[in-house]
This record gives C-alpha cells, sequence and structure tokens, in this order.
C-alpha cells in the first residue's frame, strides 16, 4: 500500500489528554490535500475500547473533518489498560468516478453497504494508509492541588475578611461613643475630669481609628477581588442582561391602558358610520366612557362551529417546491416529488412518510409506479431516469439521458414499458423516447427515439392516450399537444389545444379523455380523442386502425393563471357526453396561482382563495348554449368558512384518489395537503 498524500493528518499521531474524571480524549484533524473527493476511514487495534465518531466519511477538496477519539468507560466495556498498546491506522482513497461518488452519496444517506461496496472497488496499489503514533498526556497534580486550594483559600479569605470587617465596625461605634463623651456638659472638676477622660478615651480610640485606614483600604481591595472571583460559583439572583419577574410586571403596567375605573380596558377598533347632527342632539356626547352596551365583547367560535371546521391533512416533508404527486392503484399511499431531490411515500390518510426516494442530484420532476410490480420510476434534472423498488425504497439501476428529463411514464402493456422526454443538451436535442426494460440483465433499450426536426420543441409532458393506450402524446410550446405511434414515431394528429403554452393534461383511467389547461389563456378544457364504436377509435396502426381525432366537449375559463389540472379516474366517456348532466359531483380540479414574481410586481389578487383548487363539476346542456363546466358550490369540503387552512403559494400538482374521496394538491410552499370530498 503506498504512502498517505492525500490527507494530512494533524497532529500527526493521537494525543490522549486525561481528564479530572479519567476519561482520555483526542481529537484528530483530517485535511484533504488532494484536487478531488476523497474518502478515508479510521481502525483501531481495540474496537471495544475505543470509540472514533466519525470512523470514515469522505472530504471534498480544500475540506477537513475533525475526529473525535474517546476511551469507552469500565461501564461501557473499556479497558483502563487499554491506551498503552493500542494503535490507530488511517486509510484514505481518491474518489475518481461517478460510480464511486454515487457509492459514497449513498453511504452519506445511512446505506452501509454503499461504504462497503465503495472500499470494495478500491484497488489495494491505490489504497494509501498512515499509522498514527499513540501519545499519553498525563494530567499534573500539582494544578489539582492547586484548584482546590485555591477553592479552599477564597473561602477562607472570605471568612477573614468578613471577621475583619465586623471588628473595625465595632472600633467605629467605640470611637462615636468616645466623640459623644467628649462633648458632655461643662464644668471645672467635670471639664477636666471629662478632658482627661475623654483624652483617655480618644487616646485609646483614635490611634486605633488612624492605624486603621490604610488596613481598611487594603481589606476592600481583597474583599473586591474575591467577590469578583465568587461570583459566576455563588450568584443567585438574576443573571446580568435578564429581565425579572418585577421588570415583566412593570413593562406590562405600562403598556396596559386603564379605563376611568382604574381597570385594564381592551379597546377594539371598528368601523361605524358618524352619527347626523340630530343622533348628536339626541344621544348628548360626552367625554364620559363609553357606555357598557357599546363595548362588544371578542366574537369566540362556539364548539358546535369548531367541530363544523374542514382541517386538511398538511404533509410536509419537502423544503422545496412541490413538482408531482401520484396515488398509487390502492389510494393508500400517495408519492410526492420535490425540488429538494427526494420522492416521498405518504400513507393516506393519516399522513405518516412512510419512506424517502434518495439518489437524484437535482430537482425531481415526475415519478410512475407499476402497481403490477412494485416498480417506481423518477426522472429528474440530474439527467437521470431511475427504477426503485417501491416497497423498501431500494435503487435498482439507472438510465442517463442527454438533458433533463421532465416526465416518466410507464406503459400498461404487459411488458415493462416507459416513455419519457428531456430536454436538448449541446449537440444532442431534445427527444421523446420509449425505453424497454429487463429485470433478468439489469438494463434498458431505448425502442422508439423521437428527435427535432419533428419534434416543434422540447416536450414538457408525455402521457399514454387512447384507447388502448396505444398512442403518445407530448406537449410542446405554442399550445401544441402532439400525438404519435409509439412504436413507429410517426406522427398521428398535431392538436392546438391552447393558445399559448399548454401546463399540463390529465388523462382518466378511460384513454379517450384527455383534460389540458393553459396558464395564459386561464382555461381548463375537455377532450375526446376518440369515440367509442368508431374507426379512429378502436386500435393502433399496428392493428389496422386510424389515429386520433380529438374534439372539445367541455371548458372553463377561471380567474387566475393556471398550473395543473386533475380528472376523476373513474370518468368515462358517456358520463363526459351526457347532455342532461348537471350539478353533481367534482369531476375536475385545476390550480394555479400568481407567481411570487408576479405578486412583487403587480400585486397579490383580491381572491383570497387563489392558491386552492377551483373544484369543477359539468354544466347543464341548453339548447342555445354549448356544454361546458361550472365551479362547485362552496359547500362541504368547498367552503371557505368552514375550512382551515391552505396553501400560501402557487399550486404545481394536483391529483385525485382513485375512488375520488379524497384530493391531493402540491404547492411552491413545499407542503401538500389532502382534502376529503366526501
Amino acid at each position: 500500500m503506498a504512502p498517505l498524500t492525500v490527507i494530512k493528518p494533524q497532529p500527526e499521531a493521537v494525543e490522549f489528554r486525561t481528564a479530572r474524571d479519567g476519561s482520555l480524549t483526542a481529537w484528530v484533524r483530517l485535511q484533504n490535500t488532494w484536487e478531488g473527493q476523497v474518502a478515508y476511514k479510521i481502525k483501531t487495534t481495540s474496537p471495544k475500547d475505543f470509540t472514533i465518531k466519525p470512523a470514515s466519511g469522505s472530504i471534498r477538496m480544500g475540506e477537513f473533518h475533525d475526529v473525535q477519539i474517546v476511551r469507552k468507560t469500565a461501564e461501557e466495556g473499556g479497558s483502563p489498560e487499554s491506551s498503552k498498546k493500542v494503535k490507530f491506522l488511517v486509510q484514505a482513497a481518491a474518489v475518481t468516478t461517478q460510480a464511486q461518488k454515487l457509492l459514497l452519496y449513498a453511504a452519506d444517506k445511512g446505506k452501509a453497504a454503499g461504504r462497503t461496496k465503495f472500499w470494495d472497488s478500491i484497488p489495494k496499489e491505490e489504497l494509501q494508509e498512515q499509522q498514527l503514533p499513540v501519545k499519553l498526556e498525563e494530567r499534573d497534580e500539582f494544578h489539582d492541588a492547586v484548584e482546590e486550594s485555591q477553592e479552599q483559600s477564597v473561602d477562607a479569605t472570605v471568612s477573614e475578611l468578613w471577621k475583619a470587617r465586623k471588628a473595625r465596625a465595632q472600633e467605629l461605634k467605640a470611637a462615636k461613643s468616645g466623640e459623644a463623651l467628649e462633648e458632655g456638659p461643662p464644668g471645672g472638676a467635670a471639664g477636666a475630669g471629662g478632658a482627661g477622660g475623654a483624652g483617655a478615651g480618644r487616646g485609646y480610640a483614635e490611634p486605633a481609628f488612624e492605624d486603621a485606614k490604610p488596613v481598611r483600604e487594603l481589606r476592600e481591595d481583597e474583599l473586591a477581588q474575591v467577590a469578583a472571583e465568587k461570583a459566576p460559583l455563588r450568584q443567585k439572583g438574576p443573571a446580568p442582561g435578564k429581565l425579572t419577574g418585577q421588570d415583566m410586571d412593570d413593562i406590562v403596567s405600562r403598556m396596559t391602558k386603564h379605563g376611568p375605573d382604574g381597570k385594564p380596558v381592551v379597546q377594539v377598533t371598528r368601523p361605524a358610520p358618524a352619527p347626523s347632527e340630530g343622533e348628536v342632539a339626541a344621544i348628548g356626547l360626552s367625554e364620559g366612557p363609553a357606555p357598557e352596551a357599546e363595548r362588544k365583547p371578542l366574537q369566540l367560535a362556539s364548539r358546535a362551529q369548531q367541530q363544523n371546521q374542514k382541517h386538511d391533512i398538511v404533509l410536509q416533508g419537502h423544503s422545496r417546491p412541490i413538482t408531482f404527486i401520484a396515488f398509487d392503484v390502492s389510494g393508500k399511499v400517495l408519492f410526492t416529488c420535490g425540488k429538494d431531490k427526494l420522492v416521498i411515500a405518504w400513507s393516506v390518510p393519516e399522513g405518516e412518510c412512510l419512506r424517502k426516494y434518495e439518489g437524484h442530484r437535482g430537482a425531481v420532476w415526475a415519478c410512475s409506479l407499476n402497481y403490477d410490480e412494485g416498480l417506481l420510476l423518477t426522472c429528474g434534472a440530474d439527467n437521470f431516469v431511475l427504477l426503485w423498488q417501491a416497497e423498501t425504497a431500494q435503487l435498482m439501476f439507472e438510465v442517463e439521458l442527454p438533458g433533463v428529463v421532465r416526465c416518466v411514464e410507464w406503459s400498461l402493456g404487459l411488458c415493462l414499458r416507459f416513455a419519457c422526454c428531456c430536454n436538448g443538451f449541446k449537440a444532442k436535442p431534445a427527444a421523446v423516447g420509449v425505453f424497454d426494460i429487463s429485470l433478468e440483465a439489469m438494463n434498458s433499450r431505448c425502442v422508439t427515439s423521437i428527435e427535432a426536426p419533428r419534434l416543434p420543441s422540447a416536450a414538457t409532458q408525455v402521457a399514454w392516450v387512447g384507447p388502448y393506450r396505444e398512442w403518445l402524446c407530448s406537449v410542446h410550446d405554442g399550445g401544441l399537444v402532439v400525438f404519435w405511434n409509439a412504436l413507429s414515431g410517426s406522427e398521428l394528429y398535431r392538436l392546438t389545444a391552447h393558445e399559448e403554452a399548454v401546463s399540463k393534461i390529465a388523462v382518466p383511467a378511460d384513454g379517450r379523455l384527455l383534460a389540458s389547461c393553459g396558464r395564459q389563456d386561464m382555461e381548463v378544457r375537455l377532450w375526446c380523442l376518440a369515440k367509442p364504436g368508431s374507426e379512429d377509435g378502436s386500435d393502433s396502426d399496428d392493428m389496422g386502425g386510424g389515429g386520433p381525432a380529438p374534439e372539445l366537449m367541455r371548458s372553463f375559463t377561471c380567474d387566475r393563471p393556471l398550473n395543473c389540472v386533475a380528472v376523476r379516474p373513474s370518468l368515462t366517456f358517456s358520463e363526459a357526453a351526457l347532455e342532461e348532466a348537471d350539478g353533481g359531483s367534482c369531476m375536475m380540479l385545476a390550480g394555479g396561482g400568481q407567481d411570487a414574481r408576479d405578486v412583487a410586481l403587480v400585486g397579490a389578487g383580491t381572491d383570497v382563495d387563489q392558491f386552492e383548487p377551483i373544484p369543477l363539476r359539468f354544466h347543464r346542456v341548453s339548447p342555445d348554449a354549448a356544454s361546458g363546466l361550472e365551479p362547485c358550490p362552496a359547500e362541504g369540503a368547498w367552503d371557505s368558512k368552514l375550512r382551515k387552512g391552505g396553501h400560501f403559494g402557487p399550486l404545481h400538482a394536483l391529483a385525485f384518489s382513485p375512488d375520488a374521496k379524497l384530493c391531493a394538491s402540491g404547492s411552491e410552499d413545499g407542503n401538500v395537503r389532502l382534502r376529503e370530498l366526501h
């Protein structure tokens, strides 16, 4: 093995210092002297007697780690004689490949297997090591004795000074009594005798007074010095700078406004119409206090009103905005993606965090669950699509693409196939691809790749649509939704769904329907891609059928910019096409709101619920009007008076539970809210 050059230990020895309680502690600083990331680990010949924190880790270029080594006590199983024969060894290796960085990243996140695989991958000739000698610094008994003697001497000095002060007080008292005798009644004999007596008294007291004056100054200095040394130990009052109870009472009394009766009152400011001249004359305004009838007590909600208030279940696990949410088929697990590089699985409706999927090095834009196989796909800004075991959050393998991967979605076929879209990077253009996965070989194969110039622009979302989910659609700038043959990659239809950009699309279980929303036109639209029984909606190209023929079925214009849309999973074509459909339950959700920059520039909107989902239901078709959508009435789950709390930023993701009894919303504020609909 090579000598240690990528890391410099400081000091180059384990110097133990013995504390008064007998414990041994040493600190070693490991400085990275290499031009990249370095991994290290510290070993000892007596792991049962010593604790090393941290025993291993990785250090970035130019940084250092402080390692603490502590000898275990006898209660912890340590041996008192272990420090005399123990040895310590520092091993380090340079991190040179991306795979090694991923293993260390997994180790830092608590995956012990990542650290083991990393050190197994390092050849012995690349492993560097250095043995650290052990130095034991015995505690000086003289300093211990000095500390104890100082404490005893301080107590003795204080006692002597207080005795001297008491004696001095007695001397001063005797001196004052002597002066009082000297100023007694005049008389010859009495004066002579008084003078002699006073002289004798003053001759005794005055020399003591003159001799005690310098002694008094010396004792006060010593007393002040001792008091300063003992103040931190004997201070029983409040610490300097802290408020006492009396201080708080004074502050409260100054801030409290008292009425004419001397009792504190609370003033509530409320707008009131100005009285007319007749009312002024009739009432007779005075400068006295307002009558008790004019004082309105604080209105508190009754217990019945508090019980009727609806509280959303708030999931707080992300530190940055939410980008995508999706329920599993059972509706008991909710998956959320965020810009904080995390994917989190939550229990529904309890709202407990089940597990976290940590592996992306950038924002996670979308995820998709294959319920039959228990596999989860995630994609993000790090150009990777990751495949996970959904139940264990174990990373299986990854697929690297040229640019940022904005969306990924499993196919509903028998084979493990997924579609994704990615941005372009340098010479590599943006693309929409279809991949097959082999679990036996643990790899993937690109089946179809659609690139520029066939793509009008980089796609922001892909989805499987059609009666058999045989078509692939992609969302682009300019309000375009393009439909493709997933096998050949040929274009089937190009739909201008909105005036400008399409924010999001959503597809129910019936693949003949597609919902879309636009940010600029603030409109929600429901499309029919193929009618049942028609040649267009029967089969895909390889089955002898035609392509999609989108038709607008229903639409609604909202009062805010829209970022996301969700459609009831059980919605069918027959229900959407029913001409007499009116009212009923919520069929679609739309959400958005002003961006933070728009609020700063033009001011917030007047709608206090602009960051709340907009529930939409079908509107009855009249002879002179087309079918459409309308907002659900403000009652039940959508009553703002009974609902408690809400989002604090624009919505980016919406989803129905499979049974449509719950809806979930994800926002810029990093929170996810679950709301009961029934």
